[in-house]
């Protein structure tokens, strides 16, 4: 009796150090999140967190991304390697490039934005931060190489035209690049995707080549309820070769609440969820002091 009870205070005890004296990751997300309050939304500014400084066109975007990213761990990967090749499509500000910059500082990464104001936020915050060998690209990931029509909403949601929906934006043309074309050169150990829509065409067209990519972090938009993707995206990467496993489904109820005859119209019927890709061989830990992504 007296050892699940010692259990018990202890689990205690370390939630309320938590509480009383935060990681440093968590009190940064928390700081950020007060000053969202106060900030209208599409509102750019600048802000320090944990010794970041880091430049942003949504103060109410970038404090999920943080806490994801630094709190969470959700980008979190081992690689066999001190210097993997890592591409991040959808780098929005750069916060992904910075988080695996700092599990992994020789990572070699390209970081690919199709929005061009958030691509030159991402290069400014990659440069201010130490990580400067990060290559930005500002085209849209997309299957083929040249220009395509998107959507720009001004923080995390753009969207090439016709790979969303219920999205308030400006639209313009960005230069795009043929994603297979990338991978079929190279060997990637890890490929970061969040493309708002556009995975079932992209991965499609990359089918062939994905035998380059060693694991795959993906966020899969549900964005029609008519025509769910998971299930495809799943197939594709079995197909593949890979393992998955998904995680973090998050509602979107700002794109879409369910429909008034549902029995439940305060929830969304649209949301995004997390599915990792892996294959089946041997990874080594990090190298490095693993405190600082705890």
């Amino acid at each position: 009796m007296r050892q699940p009870l010692l259990r018990r205070a202890r689990r205690a005890g370390a939630a309320l150090r938590r509480w009383l004296f935060p990681p440093r990751e968590l009190a940064a997300w928390h700081h950020a999140c007060e000053i969202a309050d106060t900030v209208p939304r599409y509102t750019p500014g600048e802000i320090v967190l944990d010794g970041y400084s880091l430049a942003y066109a949504d103060l109410l975007t970038l404090c999920p991304q943080w806490r994801d990213m630094f709190v969470d761990g959700a980008l979190r990967f081992r690689s066999t390697s001190e210097s993997p090749r890592i591409l991040d499509c959808g780098a929005n500000v750069g916060l992904a490039s910075l988080y695996f910059k700092r599990l992994y500082p020789e990572a070699r990464i390209t970081a690919y934005e199709a929005d061009p104001s958030l691509a030159a936020l991402c290069r400014r915050n990659l440069t201010r931060n130490g990580a400067s060998d990060v290559e930005v690209m500002p085209v849209a990931v997309w299957t083929h190489e040249g220009v395509v029509s998107f959507q720009q909403e001004g923080a995390d949601s753009g969207a090439i035209e016709g790979t969303s929906v219920g999205l308030a934006a400006k639209a313009m043309t960005v230069p795009s690049i043929r994603l297979r074309d990338v991978i079929a050169r190279d060997r990637i150990d890890l490929m970061k995707m969040d493309i708002e829509g556009a995975e079932v065409p992209v991965l499609t067209d990359c089918l062939s080549a994905l035998g380059a990519v060693r694991a795959m972090i993906l966020d899969v938009h549900e964005f029609d309820p008519r025509h769910r993707r998971t299930a495809e995206i799943l197939g594709l990467l079995e197909q593949a070769g890979f393992r998955v496993s998904m995680s973090n489904v998050v509602p979107l109820p700002w794109r879409s609440r369910a429909p008034v005859a549902s029995p439940f119209p305060e929830n969304s019927d649209i949301w995004v969820v997390t599915v990792r890709a892996w294959r089946d061989q041997p990874m080594a830990l990090p190298l490095i002091s693993r405190q600082a992504v705890q």
